[in-house]
């Protein structure tokens, strides 16, 4: 199993930086740090509000342990 305790510093790292940025989609800066040699329209252009749309269906359809269904 991965350590849990990496997902703070991760999320709190991506918040500063949003934070600074908030012109920049959450999709923009994952793709800018990971700078992949190939490019990645479907993720650098994906909208902030279907993100959060497809997390919460992400959560809700059990595969999010500890979440209710």
């Amino acid at each position: 199993m991965r350590d849990p305790n990496r997902i703070e510093p991760i999320l709190n790292e991506i918040r500063r930086i949003w934070t600074a940025c908030p012109d920049l989609r959450l999709s923009q800066i994952i793709v800018n740090v990971i700078r992949s040699p190939e490019p990645c329209p479907q993720v650098f252009y994906f909208e902030d509000e279907e993100l959060l749309k497809r997390l919460r269906a992400y959560s809700v359809s059990g595969w999010v342990k500890g979440e209710e269904s």
